[in-house]
């Protein structure tokens, strides 16, 4: 952006240069407006139809002062966009006006801050799951040349910067910043912002982690953490380990987790888990139910399924979508 202030400040000289000149030329010759305006650019553009020219003292004298500051005007002017030309500020520009009002369109979308060595794996991941990502980062320049990218400039701690990447209608921000202290700042000020905002929030030091669920983050990750746990369960259980890792990376395989929230007049709500007949009647699994904070693991058949739970259910993708549908209808029967 910095490129495109010599081209304003020439158009702004530019102007002034034809305002002052017109001017001049209406006090010195006594013509109409648009015969000194015409006089002017010719004269600031040294195009010398020969239509028009001074013919008093004054207005020859006014020509000799103006033509030598059009001529430096024009050349700054011409030098500066050519070089914005070159460096391909100009599509920049464009690309990152358009990128503008496509942020601002955006709703329930995930703002990742931070799009480094770990942002950029929580950016394609989300991606890949179609989700709408905005990245707010200080150095873009690694994002500047992936045009499937929405980014917002600058430092992600600023109200103002997350504002305008659309905190208020986001769904969800995930702070990756390497600096505990940043995303400390970072979930106070987006839940300052957006109080109903769900924040994952980056911790290097496990002391961090009580600050950032302080400071408004849901939930807490220690990447160094979860790398030594799954790097000893590769170890132990490398079968189970590739397994989980197919359904959770593996766009193609066909099995799948899915969280799906039960409507309070769908058919299964306030049934027995058993008289549910989820896994005959659907061909799914339930994994897990949470209801409020508690979670309940492999539930028994006996368990009553409630309005507003949140079930975690294993199965075909296919299956999957059938299953979410009786989940949160409105009316039905199963």
């Amino acid at each position: 952006m910095r490129s495109s202030k010599p081209v304003f400040l020439s158009i702004l000289a530019m102007g002034l240069a034809i305002g002052a000149g017109t001017i001049g030329f209406i006090l010195s010759e006594h013509l109409s407006f648009f015969d000194a305006l015409w006089l002017t650019v010719v004269t600031i553009l040294t195009v010398g139809y020969g239509d028009t020219v001074p013919q008093t003292f004054y207005g020859k004298l006014f020509a000799l002062l103006i033509i030598p500051v059009g001529i430096s005007i024009v050349t700054y002017a011409t030098g500066a966009v050519a070089s914005m030309m070159m460096e391909g500020e100009f599509s920049k520009t464009v690309r990152r006006r358009k990128m503008r009002k496509k942020i601002d369109s955006l709703s329930n979308h995930i703002i990742v801050c931070g799009f480094g060595r770990v942002g950029e794996q929580v950016v394609r991941e989300l991606l890949k799951n179609g989700t709408h990502v905005v990245v707010v980062e200080k150095n873009v320049g690694r994002l500047e040349a992936d045009d499937s990218l929405l980014y917002i400039e600058g430092d992600a701690t600023e109200d103002e910067v997350l504002v305008a990447a659309g905190i208020e209608r986001a769904a969800g921000l995930v702070a990756a910043l390497p600096a505990d202290a940043d995303n400390v700042f970072i979930s106070l000020t987006a839940k300052g912002l957006n109080r109903n905002i769900q924040i994952v929030a980056r911790a290097e030091r496990p002391e961090t982690e009580e600050k950032l669920r302080r400071a408004g983050a849901d939930k807490v990750i220690n990447p160094s953490f979860l790398s030594g746990r799954r790097m000893a369960m590769t170890i132990l259980k490398p079968v189970s380990v590739d397994y989980v890792d197919t359904i959770f990376h593996d766009h193609e395989e066909e099995f799948a987790l899915e969280e799906i929230r039960l409507s309070p007049h769908s058919p299964l709500a306030n049934r027995l888990l058993r008289e549910s007949e989820i896994r005959p009647r659907y061909g799914v699994t339930v994994v897990a139910i949470q209801r409020g904070n508690a979670i309940i693991s492999n539930p028994s058949s006996d368990e009553v399924l409630q309005a507003g739970d949140l079930i975690i259910v294993f199965g075909k993708k296919e299956q999957l979508v059938r299953f979410e549908e009786i989940a949160s209808s409105e009316k039905g029967a199963p």
